[in-house]
């Protein structure tokens, strides 16, 4: 019988872990089991001949991510199901929210807004869970929206530079053909009504000269081309601001990676060879990724200024750092791996660190020149455009307004020949207005066509407007480096469960077993610490049977991550060792009141031992009390086998916890002789009362 409790005692902690640490194994992997409710309400918009449907595009995109289990259902079911607890949360896409989304190149700006519904009764962590979720919606629908303006822009311009191309010139060379083309038939209708002023009986001839129709078509045609550049100027200009800012955010962004990751190899000190040769590889990655993006940046730039009339020296200057430093960074990449080969991955990391620091030196450099020499230049001609349009826009408004008065005149001269003398000075004082305002107009059409940021943004409207709306949605990716890696959650809370598991296990040895010998007539003479050497021995003779079971268990059953299994195995029988001997001379020392003392520093070291969540969030009190709790130590000489050792922290934590083997062996010893009597009172006065 003592051999079946025996082993019941020794199996019971292990089934404890297991089954927590398989309870979460992997979580977050399986959010495709909770339901989100999605409501789209969204009808769609067409804006000049382009159909946009933000929310059916969000249905498509969220039906073919199997992250969640999406239910899409009206707004009255998604409701009265979140408020049932049927779906964890969810999601609505608002009536006119693509309309909303185009608003902005419109005078009557409306922000869209997302609603979000989160139940927070069903479920903590879920709730969690859902708020990231909708975070991503919402940035899918940011990266939307940037690509739909873009694609916007880029029709709109198409259009008016697809018309232009037609006549085989540029949109302001058809402009001003149609200019001059204006004053020739103006000066052709001038001489005619000076012809009509002599010989008025050529007034015919001077009806079928001056051809309202002939005027209006033209008006017409020019008034067409304008609109359609003044539609999109607003929106033009601020995609050019976007562009201008994008430059020097991906150079500034590339800088600072580099000092990142030359400040990692300057925090390696001594550590060992396999950590050194992963950093190192790491570093080679990021400067090829860096070389490569250094590249595309610089090869776009010249792209650009070689398109502009007058190609900017500043320009050239910015592209050969880029590229310079581009060659720099493939040859860092190339010497990393080679040192690596030779087995000088230690020797390699000053000069690394330092060709890091001169590199993201000389692109902070470059950014500065971008944006003092370049980025003014852009912006004072994106200004210029919009002054230029606005006088275009109030000439044709100037001239269709006195298109009336053109016909009138000339029904006039057809009607009666009595009142020929007041139409044909009101017709030559039209005349001559309108073709000064022409002249005017051509001049500035003339400035305007030798823009350079004019002829930025017609080079970049011929290009793909999809690549150019993917760029801007998303100007810089995330390259995400991870240090220790762990492959499940479940591993990354073994090391916690484990040590929980250990710990109960040491309570309920205290619990079913006495620490106090009985029949001690039988054995014969047997001292105090005889007692409590002996029967300690017990205890801890299970309890690393315990341990061992738990962490084998975790290896071979669970196949936990874990880079080196036999330290692991090893932390947790010496954890079994110290947390029996601990609470055993705990429980020998104070006697009941001992096992109180080893639950309360059980509930204690749940939360302050940094096992689940991180210590920093915690309150004051266990962020004080974690670096003197044995949980901790065990914790993260197990963390260090799962994922990876650093230096010699492992012993480091096993050394600090070899402290409770003194503290317990006082307590078992000295604190056992000073409280003896008042812990037998104590019993004695229990046992009186029948509850124990």
């Amino acid at each position: 019988m003592a051999i079946v409790l025996a082993i019941g005692i020794a199996v019971l902690p292990s089934l404890y872990a297991w089954f927590n640490i398989y309870a979460n194994w992997d979580p977050y992997g399986s959010t495709g089991n909770m339901k989100v409710a999605v409501i789209i309400e969204d009808e769609g918009f067409r804006y000049k001949d382009i159909d946009i449907n933000v929310g059916q595009q969000i249905e498509t995109n969220l039906k073919a991510n199997d992250v969640i289990d999406w239910q899409f259902v009206d707004r009255d079911t998604a409701v009265s199901g979140i408020e049932a607890g049927e779906y964890y949360a969810g999601i609505e896409i608002p009536s006119g929210f693509s309309q909303s989304l185009t608003s902005i190149v419109t005078s009557d700006f409306k922000q869209p807004q997302i609603t979000y519904y989160a139940n927070e009764k069903k479920n903590a962590i879920a709730t969690k869970i859902t708020d990231k979720v909708v975070q991503t919606v919402q940035q899918e629908v940011n990266e939307s929206f940037v690509e739909t303006v873009v694609n916007l822009v880029n029709n709109l311009l198409g259009t008016v530079v697809t018309e232009a191309n037609k006549e085989g010139s540029g949109m302001f060379a058809t402009l001003k053909t149609q200019i001059l083309s204006a004053k020739d038939s103006i000066a052709a209708v001038e001489a005619t009504v000076d012809s009509f002023a002599k010989v008025m009986e050529i007034t015919q001839g001077l009806n079928k000269a001056v051809s309202s129709e002939d005027v209006k078509n033209l008006l017409e045609n020019t008034d067409k081309t304008i609109q359609s550049t003044e539609d999109v100027i607003t929106v033009t200009k601020a995609s050019v601001e976007s562009v201008t800012g994008t430059i020097d955010t991906a150079t500034s962004d590339t800088a600072k990676k580099l000092d990142e990751a030359a400040d990692r190899l300057e925090k390696l000190g001594n550590a060992s060879t396999e950590v050194v040769v992963a950093e190192l590889t790491k570093v080679a990655e990021t400067a090829s990724a860096a070389e490569n993006a250094l590249s595309l940046a610089s090869q776009a730039l010249r792209t650009v200024n070689d398109s502009l009339p007058e190609p900017l020296d500043a320009i050239n200057d910015v592209a050969s750092t880029l590229e310079t430093q581009a060659e720099n960074l493939g040859k860092l990449s190339d010497d990393i791996t080679s040192a690596i080969a030779e087995g000088n991955a230690s020797k390699a990391i000053a000069s690394t660190v330092s060709t890091l620091h001169k590199i993201s030196s000389d692109l902070t450099g470059a950014t500065e020149t971008y944006k003092s020499d370049i980025k003014p230049v852009i912006e004072n001609n994106i200004n210029s455009l919009v002054e230029v349009l606005a006088d275009v826009s109030n000439l044709i408004n100037a001239l269709e307004g006195d298109m009336p008065q053109v016909n009138e005149l000339v029904k006039t001269l057809n009607a009666s020949m009595e009142s020929g003398d007041d139409m044909i000075t009101a017709l030559s004082t039209l005349l001559s207005s309108s073709k000064q305002q022409l002249d005017n107009l051509y001049k500035k059409l003339d400035g305007l066509g030798d823009s350079e940021i004019v002829n930025t943004i017609l080079n970049l409207t011929e290009g793909n407007s999809d690549e150019l709306g993917e760029f801007l949605a998303c100007p810089v990716k995330i390259d995400t480096q991870k240090i220790y890696g762990i492959e499940t959650y479940g591993s990354a809370m073994a090391p916690f469960y484990s040590t929980l598991a250990i710990w109960v296990g040491a309570i309920i040895l205290v619990a079913i077993l006495k620490p106090n010998v009985k029949n001690k007539k039988e054995i014969g003479r047997v001292t105090p610490f005889q007692e409590y050497m002996g029967r300690g021995f017990t205890f801890m003779f299970i309890a690393v049977i315990q341990g061992f079971i738990i962490c084998i268990g975790d290896l071979l059953f669970l196949k936990i991550q874990c880079y080196h299994p036999v330290k692991f195995v090893f932390a947790g029988v010496f954890a079994s060792f110290v947390f029996s001997f601990f609470i055993y001379s705990l429980v020998a020392a104070f006697g009941d009141v001992g096992k109180a003392i080893a639950v309360i520093f059980l509930v204690l070291q749940i939360g302050g031992s940094g096992g689940t969540f991180p210590i920093d969030v915690t309150p004051k009190l266990f962020i004080n009390i974690n670096p003197f709790l044995p949980f901790t130590f065990v914790i993260e000489a197990m963390r260090e086998c799962v994922c990876g050792l650093y230096q010699n922290n492992y012993w480091l934590f096993l050394l600090k916890l070899s402290s409770y083997i003194v503290i317990g062996f006082v307590l078992g010893t000295l604190f056992r002789f000073l409280f003896k009597n008042l812990i037998k009172f104590f019993g004695k006065r229990i046992e009186e009362t029948g509850l124990m």
